[in-house]
């Protein structure tokens, strides 16, 4: 199957996104800043070996064992990140700092990754405790409470984070996108009709994409035409994926191309384009979308693209090529367990 770009803000994605701290204050690289950007380039390696080296140059110890813990989370070695992230919280002066609650948000993402549901919604408690309006936390706390089964616990927590962060769509968005996968996808149009009601000052683009999830598909056209303001390519990529879903798969196709002679480097814009290219059956240009998406500097959905070059291959019978593809694939992001059932079937063929 292939894959849609959508950002949805699971607990790793959210704790990637709040930021790099890093372990000094001088223009100076430290090993633990070349650590940490080898954990973005997947350098897993070489993160291990500049955390070592940091390690002998007395750095700090806390942010050399939050980059180990982060290195040990990304090679499925959850167990390993969770010691890691545990010894930094016991370095900690006993006074709660800005660090020991990013350490914290890593720990509840490690405890949650390797299935100790619990534990990790034992952390987000003791955040709370102590910053009762970390709307992230509540959100994230919802994200374990879904998973274990608890719907209205994580639909309330869902409904308070909102409320502690008035005026983020994108929020909202994404806990739509997380019930809609846990088979809740009328509890996540709820909460958006909600938001509608609740907020006077939507933007044209935001209606848009409401209108958009809640399959209101010519409501959303009309409001995304006359969007004006904001993220250009997010408007081009929910008009294109509106008009998809209304079947002029051809139009959408020509708002895909029109924005790319202008803008290049758009990955997500690539990725839709072969998306739908995909649907029409027209699988080498698909491929060909997805490589150029690869090969933006943009490498934000960098898994989502590689992901779906395989499957264009797939679909094109060239199962050799497709096969060797998810293999490299799954190397870089052992934890798709789709993938791998995926290369499974593709050995086969």
């Amino acid at each position: 199957m292939i894959r849609s770009a959508d950002v949805v803000k699971s607990i790793a994605v959210l704790l990637l996104c709040a930021g790099i701290i890093t372990g000094c204050g001088s223009e100076e690289v430290s090993n633990i800043d070349t650590g940490m950007t080898a954990i973005e380039e997947l350098n897993y390696t070489g993160a291990l070996e500049a955390f070592a080296a940091a390690t002998e140059a007395g750095e700090d110890e806390r942010l050399i064992l939050r980059g180990q813990g982060m290195v040990y989370m990304a090679q499925l070695q959850y167990e390993e990140a969770i010691d890691a992230f545990v010894k930094a919280l016991n370095l900690s002066d006993g006074v709660p700092e800005e660090l020991d609650y990013d350490i914290n948000y890593y720990l509840a993402a490690a405890y949650y990754k390797s299935g100790r549901l619990d534990e990790a919604r034992a952390v987000y408690d003791a955040i709370l405790t102590l910053r009762p309006d970390e709307f992230n936390a509540y959100y994230l706390r919802g994200v374990v409470e879904l998973e274990s089964g608890d719907f209205d616990s994580a639909n309330t927590d869902f409904h308070t984070a909102i409320d502690l962060n008035k005026g983020d769509n994108d929020m909202v968005v994404d806990i739509y996108q997380i019930l809609a996968a846990q088979g809740y996808k009328e509890a996540g149009r709820e909460i958006i009709s909600e938001c509608i009601a609740s907020d006077s000052g939507i933007s044209d683009y935001d209606y848009g994409r409401f209108e958009y999830y809640l399959g209101n598909y010519e409501s959303a056209k009309n409001y995304l035409e006359q969007a004006d303001k904001g993220d250009q390519a997010q408007i081009t990529l929910f008009l294109g994926r509106t008009y998809e879903s209304l079947g002029d798969y051809n139009y959408a196709i020509s708002l895909y191309n029109t924005y790319l002679d202008k803008n290049h480097n758009s990955p997500n814009i690539y990725n839709q384009m072969g998306l739908c290219q995909m649907k029409m059956e027209r699988y080498a240009e698909a491929l060909s979308s997805f490589q150029a998406g690869m090969n933006t500097e943009d490498k934000s959905i960098l898994q989502t693209l590689k992901y779906n070059e395989a499957i264009a291959y797939e679909y094109m019978h060239e199962f050799d090529t497709a096969s060797s593809l998810m293999r490299e694939y799954i190397s870089l992001y052992p934890d798709d367990t789709a993938a791998q059932r995926e290369y499974e079937f593709l050995q086969t063929r």
